[in-house]
């Protein structure tokens, strides 16, 4: 059931994808661009902006991982802190700067897998992943990019998770936080793939259970 629901949803949000449109958020109007994942229409990222807006301090650096619209890292931004949008997908990091020239919110937005490209990731505060959720590759059969792939899937064996709790436990990021769909297809594998972790939030919108996570040492 979860698969047949996860497939109609991702044609659904295909169909919409081809074209710019703006859409009501807690942020404000936000722009999605052809080819990035709606976070309202997905849930869990405007879920997680919400609740990011009370964890970031003041003045603090933080990364939205992955940041699609960038609809958390504007949340953050508004809160006060410092913020870099990353995400591999170079449309997401045109969609974040046009979100952020629309809201008129300083932010950082860089094409980067994982930090990459981050800039000083050493004196980073925290980073926070609205992480793919389903087990699978990103590419198709044929070696194409899917649809929503980066965003979507995190690898067989959720392989995206894993280097993110390993590169910023490499770096030394004090805090890193996870967000994923308790409703999605195997969330015990997900979470496994993250490692130590702590709850910080669970909640609900709609029908869909959201979980936000914390790594913590062994």
């Amino acid at each position: 059931m979860n698969r047949l629901r996860n497939r109609l949803r991702e044609w659904h949000l295909l169909k919409r994808a081809s074209a710019p449109y703006v859409r009501d958020a807690s942020v404000g109007p936000l722009l999605v661009l052809p080819g990035v994942l709606d976070p309202v229409a997905t849930r869990v990222g405007e879920w997680l902006a919400q609740e990011m807006a009370r964890v970031v301090k003041p003045d603090e650096r933080w990364v939205d991982m992955g940041c699609g619209t960038g609809v958390v890292g504007l949340a953050m931004a508004s809160a006060g802190a410092d913020v870099i949008c990353a995400d591999i997908d170079q449309r997401c990091v045109a969609n974040a700067s046009a979100n952020a020239a629309l809201h008129r919110t300083p932010l950082t937005a860089v094409h980067s897998n994982l930090y990459s490209d981050v800039p000083e990731p050493n004196a980073l505060h925290g980073v926070v992943y609205n992480a793919p959720f389903w087990p699978g590759a990103t590419r198709s059969p044929n070696g194409g990019l899917r649809p929503f792939g980066t965003a979507m899937y995190a690898g067989p064996h959720f392989e995206a998770i894993r280097r993110y709790r390993v590169e910023s436990d490499r770096l030394g990021v004090p805090r890193v936080l996870l967000a994923l769909s308790e409703d999605g297809p195997d969330h015990a594998g997900a979470m496994s793939a993250f490692g130590p972790l702590l709850v910080v939030r669970r909640g609900r919108v709609g029908r869909e259970r959201v979980v936000l996570l914390e790594a913590t040492s062994a």
